[in-house]
């Protein structure tokens, strides 16, 4: 394994489709932003018989990248937690992908789970993400519990993949633009495809394009996807600078794009 392999951009053991890149997340940034961008997953506890017992359960993300997710004593994922704290939770992209879920992002957090004795500011977050939860969130058999993640597997597709120890994954920062990105992703393909272009011809390698669409943005640039003959293409461009807040994701386009057509 490459010793470097959890730091490196462009991530894992596997290079993905654009190869190794400074300007492309890292794989711990992408788990950070895996986990703040999904509302559930599935936590998978051991039976008494050592069993793995899958169960979809909501969560929210600490601080630190662990899952938290409020659960009734009653149910048999919290009766496992009790009697043997090691489990592991999967999240994934699989319900925004169209066609192979495969070729989508996933996530499987391996760690220890614990009862969250006081969790204040957690709760209200919790509720604020899943508000559904308020109804039973103050019964006395409903408790707020964490997973302690120590090693996490992170997989970007087909030929994407790397694992990771819980002080790199928990040390990383969530993506500023995850929450909004989705949109943004779809506002330049559906108005603004001369852009993408543009942005592809010049910076991104592929000067001859025809046609690109976005299909990722985060702090360090845009991803396109570019049909040619031999195949579909990815194409990177980079921003001048790496984005801190989730304001500047609109200036950094149009300020790049507008420095692009100013040269032209």
């Amino acid at each position: 394994m490459n010793e470097n392999a959890e730091t490196e951009h462009g991530g894992g053991q596997a290079s993905g489709p654009l190869g190794q890149t400074d300007s492309f997340p890292t794989d711990a940034e992408l788990s950070r932003s895996l986990m703040e961008s999904t509302s559930k997953g599935v936590l998978s506890t051991l039976t008494p018989d050592s069993y793995p017992y899958g169960s979809l359960v909501s969560h929210v993300t600490s601080e630190d990248g662990d899952p938290i997710i409020l659960i009734s004593d009653l149910a048999e994922h919290t009766q496992n937690a009790r009697l043997e704290n090691r489990a592991s939770f999967l999240v994934d992209t699989a319900s925004s992908i169209e066609g192979d879920p495969l070729s989508g992002a996933r996530l499987t957090l391996v760690g220890k789970m614990e009862l969250v004795d006081d969790p204040g500011a957690l709760s209200d977050l919790y509720l604020s993400k899943h508000p559904y939860a308020a109804g039973y969130a103050d019964f006395k058999d409903f408790n707020y519990w964490k997973l302690v993640v120590e090693r996490c597997r992170f997989v970007g597709g087909f030929g994407h993949m790397s694992w990771m120890d819980g002080t790199t994954y928990s040390q990383a920062d969530a993506d500023p633009f995850s929450p909004n990105a989705e949109h943004a992703i779809e506002h330049m393909n559906d108005d603004h495809a001369d852009a993408n272009l543009i942005f592809v011809q010049e910076l991104g390698g592929i000067p001859d394009a025809s046609e690109a669409r976005m299909v990722a943005v985060d702090r360090y640039g845009m991803t396109f996807q570019v049909p040619t003959e031999e195949g579909d293409r990815f194409s990177r461009v980079a921003f001048p600078e790496i984005a801190t807040h989730a304001s500047q994701l609109e200036p950094f386009v149009i300020g790049l794009l507008r420095s692009l057509r100013q040269d032209a």
